[in-house]
């Protein structure tokens, strides 16, 4: 009887092995997005809002059945609709204040539990540029401020898989942290009250880690035929 148990476990275990084993020279496709939207509707003024999108597109390979390699592109879209104070009286904006674009390399490393679940950790390499607009009061002041942003970041990211079929997962990020970051910002600011303007620049970095955790987002993982 111990000899039929150990024979039927060995079974197992060698056809999860042979499951996982197919992983190992596969190439995926990833994807997400996210979207958010917030409205403050108050009795005496306009309502108004903020909302916005992202996007991340990725495209890897498993080099061994506990490592993937591969690229993501990310895109985030985002606007509102705001009440100013401008000579004397408030006035309503609308529109899209700011966007961004980035792209990204990343190694990850997995821990399958059985042929279903796993999670995987890993770093990553980004680089990116983001645009931002607003207006604000400043020292007496109407200002246009824009912002252009440019960040070259190490991350580390971590998450978990649900394997629903051979050709599809379900992807989940758990958290993130950037140990460190290399940034250069340039501001032009329109100042409208006084018809004047000005640019400054700035260059920053960061070599403390900084962590967000639980930071949950869902995406699909794609698998291409053999």
């Amino acid at each position: 009887m111990k000899k039929q148990i150990l024979i039927i476990l060995l079974l197992q275990t060698c056809l999860a092995t042979a499951a996982m084993a197919q992983l190992e020279g596969r190439r995926f496709l990833s994807g997400g997005i996210g979207v958010n939207f917030t409205n403050n509707n108050p009795d005496l003024t306009e309502a108004t809002n903020n909302y916005g999108g992202n996007v991340n597109i990725g495209v890897g390979k498993f080099t061994t059945q506990n490592k993937a390699v591969g690229w993501n592109l990310t895109g985030y879209l985002g606007g509102a609709k705001t009440l100013r104070y401008v000579n004397g009286q408030n006035e309503s904006h609308s529109g899209i204040s700011q966007y961004g674009i980035g792209v990204g390399r990343f190694w990850q490393f997995y821990k399958h539990f059985n042929e279903k679940i796993g999670i995987y950790v890993g770093p990553n390499v980004s680089a990116n540029y983001n645009y931002r607009k607003e207006r604000i009061d400043e020292q007496n002041d109407v200002n246009d401020k824009k912002t252009h942003e440019t960040t070259l970041a190490l991350g580390v990211g971590a998450g978990v898989y649900y394997r629903l079929s051979e050709r599809w997962w379900l992807d989940a990020s758990l958290g993130f942290a950037t140990p460190f970051s290399l940034g250069y910002t340039k501001i032009n600011n329109d100042f409208i009250g006084s018809n004047t303007s000005s640019t400054s620049s700035q260059f920053t970095y960061n070599l403390s880690p900084s962590f967000t955790f639980p930071s949950v987002g869902l995406g699909l993982r794609y698998f291409l035929a053999h």
